[in-house]
């Protein structure tokens, strides 16, 4: 086997791996993945030579494309559990794919150093409020139910998951626990069914203003690249299934801890990254 070849099968063993474990952890915390896929994919995609500029851009592209079926996959099961508050998903959509599709046109005009110091920022942010704020309520009837505040909820999260690529849940699950009073369990559910409509609208952007760029990696179209996305999306379909089944039977307690960590680590990488390009 030539080096050539030896390396095309390290870059797709790393990316199945990836979407294993993002496939997991989209399930049972409905955070969609992206959070652990784009720092993956751009380093995968520098170290084979591409521009910071274009790894960065079609890491995060490829991240939110791959949230579509694993979101999918997870609003289902969570769907079959009575998690999913539909009403209130639907809404948050709307306005996740309208901003979105935003995010994404403006980030296609920054270069990747503030893009991955922006999405560092988002991330840390999102962790630390997380850890630091208290959950009491666990009635989903509870839930606010102001139509305006899902709106911005919605709003905020896709401007936020076009920018960095991150799905929306690590921005849609503390804003909805801490000023709309859901339970956790619930969030998570509903969380699921929101990315659907955010990655959706990204991707449309991602695609439309990536047409035509130069040096794009092969296999793509507009920033989104195929290949990647299939050895992400196989493995990550099957484990979001698997992960979602197991945040009903895990303590809530184990699961903000695990999204603290992993959010956390993954936040301050990304800052230092972007300071260093």
């Amino acid at each position: 086997m030539t080096f050539l070849e030896l390396t095309f099968l390290f870059f797709i063993l790393a990316l199945i791996a990836g979407g294993i474990v993002a496939g997991s952890f989209s399930g049972m915390l409905g955070i969609g993945g992206s959070i652990l896929l784009v720092p993956l994919q751009f380093y995968l995609l520098t170290r084979l030579g591409y521009s910071p500029d274009i790894a960065l851009k079609t890491a995060i592209a490829t991240a939110l494309f791959f949230t579509l079926p694993t979101s999918l996959s997870g609003a289902y099961n969570h769907s079959k559990r009575g998690a999913v508050l539909w009403n209130k998903a639907l809404l948050m959509g709307f306005f996740g794919f309208l901003f979105s599709f935003v995010g994404a046109y403006i980030a296609s005009f920054l270069n990747a150093a503030y893009l991955s110091i922006i999405f560092g920022v988002v991330v840390l942010g999102a962790s630390i409020k997380f850890s630091t704020g208290k959950q009491s309520n666990e009635n989903p009837e509870n839930t606010k139910s102001n139509p305006f505040l899902f709106a911005a909820c919605g709003s905020l999260l896709g401007l936020i998951s076009g920018l960095t690529g991150i799905g929306g849940g690590l921005v849609l699950i503390p804003l909805v626990i801490f000023l709309a009073k859901m339970p956790l369990r619930q969030a998570i559910g509903t969380s699921s069914a929101t990315i659907i409509f955010t990655s959706l609208g990204g991707v449309v952007s991602y695609i439309i203003n990536g047409i035509g760029i130069e040096g794009l990696v092969p296999y793509s179209i507009g920033y989104v690249n195929l290949v990647m996305w299939a050895a992400l999306a196989v493995p990550g379909v099957i484990f979001a299934a698997a992960g979602a089944k197991m945040s009903h039977r895990v303590n809530p307690k184990y699961v903000r801890g695990a999204f603290t960590v992993i959010t956390f680590l993954v936040g301050i990488g990304m800052i230092i990254k972007g300071l260093l390009l």
